[in-house]
């Protein structure tokens, strides 16, 4: 393999990815790996310049404010390290994903609504005249992980969506319609892949329910990867939202190398 000569790389929550470069924009490699917390200097090939997102220091930018480039990111020997989004009411903190916000606003320029970007921390992130105006965080991802209700490949969109508009509509059930799910699954046979569709359904319920204002009347692009992707789309088409989906990764390196042509 060529020796890159730049890396993009995003640091996410758990998984660091990243794309060996060619100076044109051809990616030579890619790849995605659990960082464990590991640091950057132990992750990324030693002395090739690069731009990594998820990992500025803070204070970050306020909203409303453009999705921050090269002119405000720090630097760590030759790497640039892109800065997250703050919000001030209610307290917030976009990290990496503001990259893959960028991405999709380059190859969707002139887009207004709302991108919502799902996996263990969901966002929802209010875009109009080029800025980000807004954003709400949900740990709905993670529940559905510590639950067992992360929807698996080809679950029941029925059920799911059902337990959307149960959540919804009586949200003060929602402790007790878990026990049920517990108790069906023992006494009645429930499958697992049925279980996770009804959980994952109730904590979807309950996000778009908080999120009603960012999704209601509004164009709504969901940028997700993995497992994620699936049911998000499912529980907000369900609501009669039409939804545009990208590609989180593709979104994520196209807002890499946004920023490093922008470089001074």
């Amino acid at each position: 393999m060529a020796h890159p000569d730049w890396i993009a790389a995003e640091y996410g929550h758990e998984t660091l990815t990243l794309w060996q470069m060619a100076a044109d924009g051809t990616v030579l490699d890619q790849g995605t790996e659990a960082h464990g917390g590991r640091a950057l200097a132990d992750l990324l090939p030693q002395g090739v310049p690069g731009v990594v997102s998820g990992q500025g220091p803070l204070p970050a930018p306020a909203v409303p404010a453009k999705v921050p480039g090269p002119e405000v990111a720090a630097t760590s020997g030759a790497l640039l390290l892109l800065q997250a989004v703050a919000q001030a009411q209610p307290v917030d903190l976009l990290g990496f994903e503001a990259t893959r916000v960028a991405g999709f606003l380059v190859l969707n320029p002139g887009f207004d609504g709302v991108i919502c970007l799902p996996g263990q921390t969901s966002r929802w992130v209010h875009i109009s005249a080029g800025e980000i105006v807004s954003f709400r965080s949900f740990l709905t991802g993670g529940l559905m992980q510590s639950l067992g209700g992360l929807p698996t490949r080809g679950f029941d969109k029925a059920a799911l969506a059902e337990a959307v508009d149960r959540a919804m509509s009586r949200p003060s059930g929602f402790a007790g319609d878990l026990a049920q799910i517990a108790a069906e699954a023992r006494l009645a046979g429930l499958s697992s892949e049925d279980a996770a569709a009804r959980i994952g359904g109730l904590l979807l319920g309950l996000e778009l329910a908080a999120a009603k204002p960012y999704w209601l009347g509004q164009n709504v692009a969901l940028v997700a990867d993995g497992a994620f992707a699936a049911p998000w789309q499912a529980a907000i088409e369900a609501q009669g939202a039409p939804v545009v989906v990208a590609d989180g990764p593709r979104m994520a390196l196209e807002g890499l190398k946004q920023a490093w042509a922008a470089r001074g």
